[in-house]
């Protein structure tokens, strides 16, 4: 997993009727994020959009894209660190963001 972040917000978006397909999410630094999901390959929209956020997100890949800073494609690889969504707001309200991802990202290196 080569990117780490904290998304304190996702708001479900639908293209089709009665299915979530994509996800916009806020990081903690103020970015937006886009979620997307394909026919085929639904798991990352359907792993996320029931998560109670703040929330740290591990992913493998992301991208450009026009409608927001960036985008997790439908085929990348995504994990939730496990660590309730008090305890990653208690620590973004104390500003310990950065050491938390620094943490994070030396951990996984």
């Amino acid at each position: 997993m080569q990117h780490v972040m904290i998304l304190t917000r996702l708001t479900p978006q639908s293209t089709r009727l009665g299915r979530v397909d994509e996800l916009i999410g806020v990081t903690s630094d103020g970015r937006s994020v886009l979620v997307r999901s394909e026919p085929a390959q639904r798991v990352n929209v359907a792993q996320l959009q029931h998560q109670r956020t703040p929330l740290i997100l591990l992913c493998d890949q992301i991208q450009d894209t026009a409608v927001a800073d960036f985008q997790v494609p439908p085929q990348a690889l995504v994990s939730i660190i496990p660590l309730p969504a008090d305890e990653v707001d208690m620590l973004l309200r104390e500003g310990r963001e950065q050491l938390l991802l620094d943490e994070i990202r030396a951990q996984l290196a």
